[in-house]
């Protein structure tokens, strides 16, 4: 479970200023949801925080 600190810290880093990342408490799974606009929901979700970071990285050059 510590490896899953650093990996955290740093797609907050990345991140976190535009996305609000969590883990789901009974599955598992990293979400990560933007709301760019009051009527837009982006969601992006992964199993683990190597995945999510993958799957961001996709997303943010889609919805800069």
């Amino acid at each position: 479970m510590s490896h899953i600190k650093p990996q955290l810290e740093d797609l907050l880093h990345s991140y976190g200023e535009h996305w609000q990342i969590q883990q789901d408490g009974e599955g598992g799974v990293w979400t990560a949801i933007r709301r760019p606009t009051a009527t837009a929901l982006h969601i992006v979700a992964a199993y683990d925080l190597a995945g999510l970071a993958d799957k961001l990285e996709v997303a943010s050059t889609k919805y800069p």
